[in-house]
Formats: C-alpha cells, structure tokens, sequence
C-alpha cells in the first residue's frame, strides 16, 4: 500500500502511478490461472509457492537501491518514462509483484486444501494475515518516520528490511507444511468449462470485478488521499503521516477485518455468498462518500472500521465460493480464476479510473463519484441476484445463493464426498 507514495515520492506523477497501478494488476489475468493450473496438473503447488516466496525476499530490499529520478525535468507526465532510471525501479517491483502474485493465490488454495471439509473455517486462518497486516504495517509507518526525522523525503529503507526478514520466516513456517495435494481431476478442463458455464458462477465473476474496482481506490490510493488531506488542510501531520497511513491499515485489519474473519462461516452460512456482495457494495458507497467530508486524516481511522464489510466480506465470499463449487483437483485453478476477476480485471481497471479521476478532480471529488457508482452497483447487483434465485430451484435447508454441486463434479472423489453429505 506504500507503493503510490513511494512512487511519487520518486517523482512519479499521479497519472503515471495510476497507468502503472493499471497495468501491473493485469499480470494477474495470466499469473494466478496459470499458477493454479500448472500447480495442479504437475502437483508442484509446495515447491513452487516456496519458491516464490525466496525470490520475493530476495528481491524486496533491492528497491531501495534503485535509481532516484527525482531531479528529472519533464514537461508532461508521461515524459518520465523516457528516463533508463524509472525502468530499472519499475523492472524490480514489477518482478516483485509478479512473485506476490504467484504466492498470494497458491497459500489460499494451500489453505482450503489443508481444511479439508472444514472450509467454513477459512476466515479464521485470514484472521491471523489480518493481525500480520496490521502489526506490520503501523510498525513500517512508525519506523520509516523514526528514520526519516529531520530528512526531506521519508526514507523507505526500514520498510524494505522489515519486509525481508518477514519474507524469510514466512518461508522457514511454510517449508514445514506436509505436501498433500489432491489428486487431480482426468476431466479437469470439462469440469471447469461445465462450472463457467452455470449463469450464477459468471455473475459471481462480474461481482468479483466490481470487488476489485472498488478496493483498488483503497489499496493504491488511500494513503495518496491522506496525504492529500495533511497538505492542503492541516500540514501539523505531516511529520508523523506515515504512521497514520500504518494505523489505518492497522485498524483496518486488526478491528475491522478480524471480527469478520471469525465469524465468516455463520455470516456466509446465514446470508449466502451473494448477498454478501450486496452489503460490501452498499458499505462501499458509503465509505467512499464519508472519505469525500472529511478534512482531517486522523478522521480516516474511524472510517477503516468498515474494511471488514467492504473489502473482507466479499473477498471471502469470493475465495469460499470458489472453493465451493471446484472440483476435485481443480482448487488452484478455481482461485486462479476468481483472482483474475478480482486483481486482473477488477483492480486493475479501478486503478485506471482511480488515477485519472485523482489526476483531474482530486481525492475527495474522486471518492464522491465512486460512492454513487458503488451504490449502483449495489443496486444492480441485489436486483440481478435476486432474478437468478428465483430462476434457480434452491436446495432444501440451503442458503438463498447456494444449490448442489452435483452437476459439478466432475470425477469420483466429488460424487462420494457429496453422497456422504448428503
């Protein structure tokens, strides 16, 4: 999330971050898919997602020795990208990104396989990323401040350091897993191409996409508007905004996203995936219009209380449903997919917008435009939804969204799991 100020603060204009916040996401159309189906065809999900993750700590502190461009003159935004300099800073995150990528997808199929049937748990294992997320981060705010006292530019270096040393213990903890893989599906294309076909599964994409759009005004731009916020209203916070910046996404996680996480199989459970998506569009709209009011950045902290229904709630939605309906073997391809909806599609084409609205409107004109589509899409999303319940025939004793997966199952492992549930 510190990437936009980083980037700017390297002299990147607001409309080339959000070009280059555009562009990188879209790696994920081809990444995530593809990492969840070569994993599973060649049962290499371990090795691979171990591997991603020590190329990443490697490669994570490098960015702090890429070249400044910083005393680049240039006359309009794109001119920058004339400059050998800003090629070599994006080759390395851009490399960064991609190993992220290939690990972010492979630990949640990791995740539900090692759960097993008992998938309703997942948000409970989120729960602990959500408290990595929110120590880590306000202590990167605090620190990159703590070492940058008196400088004129904040100074990244603690950030990149902490994030090595994480990256390293997350590969000692995750090189003890037991490699269990599940078999993989003789049908594998046909069971996938029979689920993509089912009219619920590709609504659930779009919502996906619409998911993504809306939370990559969060991911990439919300610390930009914060320090929007300090520069043109109270300049007093500046000297400390990057720990604001961290306690935000400090109580993001720690107070809005957690309860969520526990309570995630009785929510789902209770409401149905899709309705899910429906309450995080609505609760969208209205973060995004109380960020449009506010003056002062500490005022921001309080609205991050509502990330655990915005964001957390329908990507929970998003990465249960699709571990729901894969078939057996299929998990890394299913997540691949709902991943290029949600980063590939959704937050890539959000960070487009989010960046040429920022460029030409400002932050706060950015957020109220955005509040009035969210609750559009909210509104189109509820009445589509309910259309495709009712066309469906719900299975007894099920949630409103939710029918048999027997159409899908596609080898016999699927067909004996759901005759022992049934």
């Amino acid at each position: 999330m510190f990437f936009p100020t980083i980037a700017r603060q390297r002299g990147i204009p607001v409309l080339v971050i959000g070009i280059i916040c555009t562009i990188m996401p879209i790696f994920n159309i081809v990444i995530r898919p593809l990492s969840g189906y070569v994993t599973d065809r060649w049962h290499c999900r371990k090795q691979v997602f171990l591997g991603s993750i020590l190329l990443n700590a490697i490669i994570t502190p490098l960015i702090h020795f890429t070249p400044d461009f910083n005393d680049k003159k240039y006359s309009e935004a794109l001119d920058i990208m004339k400059y050998w300099e800003f090629w070599i800073f994006m080759t390395t995150v851009t490399v960064r990104l991609l190993l992220w990528m290939v690990g972010d997808v492979l630990q949640d199929t990791i995740c539900l396989e090692i759960l097993g049937d008992d998938k309703k748990n997942y948000g409970k294992q989120r729960a602990c990323g959500a408290i990595g997320w929110g120590i880590s981060t306000i202590m990167v705010g605090a620190c990159v401040d703590w070492y940058s006292v008196d400088a004129e530019h904040k100074n990244y270096l603690p950030a990149y350091l902490i994030g090595m040393i994480f990256l390293v213990g997350h590969f000692i903890v995750a090189s003890q897993l037991s490699q269990n893989q599940a078999c993989t599906s003789k049908s594998m294309s046909e069971g996938i191409f029979k689920i993509l076909c089912d009219v619920k599964v590709c609504s659930y994409l779009i919502w996906a996409v619409f998911a993504g759009i809306f939370s990559a005004y969060i991911w990439n731009y919300l610390f930009l508007y914060i320090e929007d916020l300090a520069n043109i209203h109270h300049r007093e916070r500046l000297p400390y905004i990057k720990t604001i910046q961290g306690l935000s996404v400090t109580l993001q996680c720690l107070i809005g996203e957690i309860p969520i996480y526990i309570l995630s199989g009785y929510i789902l459970k209770r409401i149905g995936h899709m309705t899910a998506f429906s309450i995080s569009f609505a609760l969208f709209s209205i973060r995004f219009f109380l960020y449009s009011i506010i003056k002062d950045p500490l005022w921001v902290l309080s609205v991050e209380l509502s990330n655990g229904i915005t964001f957390t709630l329908a990507f929970l939605a998003g990465i249960s449903y699709a571990a729901k309906v894969a078939p057996s073997g299929c998990a890394g391809t299913l997540q691949g997919l709902f991943g290029m909806a949600f980063h590939g599609v959704g937050i890539s084409s959000g960070s487009l917008i989010a960046g040429y609205m920022f460029q030409r409107m400002g932050s706060s004109a950015s957020f109220e435009v955005i509040s009035y589509v969210a609750f559009i899409a909210f509104l189109v999303q509820l009445s589509v939804s309910r259309l495709i319940m009712r066309m469906s025939k719900p299975t007894e004793n099920a949630t409103p969204d939710e029918r048999t997966t027997k159409e899908f199952a596609t080898c016999p492992e699927n067909m004996v799991n759901l005759s022992l549930r049934n």
